[in-house]
């Protein structure tokens, strides 16, 4: 859907003899030594690097980027600043090379090549740092213009990335692993992207099933028919009000011998969220293309997991539909059955996502897998928790629980774990029926929409994300760009890598 991406490769080479059109160089402040390959390489441009430093041109500062229009071999030498050598980290690296390389595609280059070692830290191996200047590049580097129709052949793009090495180590694995979960989570921001009248759910299940074709994983789709058949009552309670029909979407990824339990991931796949009845005002209706991301999201995991072989099984569910406004409607009063045969009241329709997760747990939880993780843009009230910098979860296992923890440390994308304690049931007890969907108050809304979710899933270990904020960027600013983010897609690479 969007345009190729950049290839990357690891090379062993002297400084000197590098031939691109760039080649960048970390300076941590107030410390621009030249040393070793990097004053041998001054010297074969004529000490012009030594001359713009100690002209005072250039400080180091975070963020600080100084070009050197060389125009030998190297065409420009590129001086990116790392800020305090005490505060740098991996995450300050990876939004720095995401916005250099934004910098140097805007300028028009089309390739560039990093000397490694000057972006390393006694923080992190050199493993750690090759695959995450990689995947960064890659990340920041995404654009959307599918739907763009003038000037589209004057778009810029990065043709090739270079990490420059100064020993035998090879890289290969590490640009491999970039390279596939860069291409996971972009595709995940093309899909929820994609405009609405486009991304139906009949649309994105036939996505599924190529996705399925060309990694090898099995697809179920089931129809509105099969789908009612089954007595989803709660998704189908949604899905009435739409003349673009639901679709459920099973993915299954056999890695692992027979006897291994899979591993569940359960995505929300709202296509367009108009809030039915009870309707969204705007701005709040804006973007709500993207209350699919969970799903998509999920999509994209399991296809990664296929190309990197990973030594498990896998199983996704993803119910896919529109929330929107007709006479046939669901309408808060609305008693809803379960797939569990639980009784649902409903009490604000626009709490739409926890209805359809609700009988895609229960048919994940039939799989009788080993755990289950749901992705899903269930709630506003993330933003009042975390703001726009991290994603809360709630987890019933502490061996998942610590999983999460590792993987959000190593991935880069930040959680942050909220209580699931027995008072937040309170709030969901109903008059009429075994549960209401939403407290009457809208305390706790993040801790709420999870207890009510918990109902679903039997005694299963489980954990519930909620990217209702962190799935969309308003700004473009380093690994991120206006529009979809990818969320939780290297998160759950991450984490599932490192299973066992």
């Amino acid at each position: 859907m969007g345009m190729a991406a950049a290839s990357v490769k690891a090379l062993k080479s002297d400084l000197s003899k590098v031939k691109d059109n760039a080649l960048l160089i970390g300076f941590f402040k107030d410390n621009a030594i030249l040393e070793g390959e990097l004053k041998k390489l001054d010297k074969e441009y004529n000490g012009v690097i030594g001359s713009f430093i100690k002209s005072g041109n250039f400080k180091g500062e975070k963020g600080e980027v100084k070009n050197i229009y060389a125009d030998k071999s190297i065409k420009n030498i590129v001086l990116v600043g790392l800020g305090e050598k005490e505060k740098y980290n991996l995450d300050v690296m990876s939004n720095t090379i995401a916005d250099v390389s934004k910098r140097l595609r805007d300028n028009s280059t089309e390739s560039f090549s990093v000397c490694l070692e000057s972006f390393k830290n006694s923080k992190f191996n050199d493993e750690e740092l090759a695959e995450k200047i990689a995947l960064s590049a890659l990340m920041g580097l995404y654009k959307f213009s599918e739907y763009k129709t003038k000037d589209k052949d004057k778009i810029k793009h990065i043709k090739q990335i270079t990490l420059i090495i100064n020993s035998n180590e090879r890289f290969d694995n590490q640009t491999a692993y970039a390279s596939i979960v860069a291409e996971a989570v972009n595709k995940t921001r093309d899909l929820v992207n994609t405009p609405p009248n486009i991304a139906t759910p009949e649309y994105v299940a036939n996505y599924a099933r190529e996705i399925a074709k060309k990694s090898n994983l099995k697809c179920t789709v089931f129809d509105e028919k099969q789908i009612e058949k089954m007595k989803m009552g709660c998704f189908m309670g949604v899905a009435q009000g739409s003349i673009n029909k639901p679709r459920l979407v099973v993915l299954e990824y056999k890695g692992a011998g027979k006897n291994q339990k899979p591993i569940a991931i359960v995505g929300k796949g709202i296509t367009f969220d108009s809030g039915g009845l009870n309707v969204k005002p705007y701005p709040y209706i804006l973007n709500m293309k993207d209350d699919k991301g969970g799903a998509v999201a999920a999509m994209h995991v399991i296809e990664a997991c296929s190309k990197l072989k990973l030594p498990l099984n896998l199983i996704v569910v993803a119910p896919l539909a529109e929330n929107m406004i007709d006479a046939a409607s669901y309408r808060p009063d609305d008693v809803l059955t379960a797939y569990n045969k639980m009784t649902v009241e409903i009490r604000n329709t626009d709490a739409e996502g926890r209805l359809v997760l609700a009988d895609a747990l229960s048919y994940a939880a039939e799989q009788k897998p080993e755990l289950i993780i749901d992705i899903a843009t269930l709630t506003g009230a993330s933003l009042i928790v975390l703001g726009y910098a991290g994603t809360p979860f709630l987890c019933t296992d502490d061996r998942l629980r610590k999983k999460l923890k590792e993987a959000s440390e190593k991935s880069l994308e930040k959680l942050w774990e909220l209580p699931l304690w027995q008072e937040y049931e309170e709030s969901l007890k109903s008059d009429v029926a075994d549960v209401k969907h939403i407290g009457d108050d809208g305390e706790a809304g993040v801790i709420t929409g999870a207890m009510f979710l918990k109902n679903f899933v039997n005694d299963i270990a489980w954990a519930h994300i909620d990217i209702g904020t962190t799935v969309w960027s308003k700004v473009d600013k380093g690994i991120l760009t206006k529009g979809a983010t990818g969320a939780n897609v290297r998160l759950m690479v991450e984490m599932l890598r490192e299973w066992k």
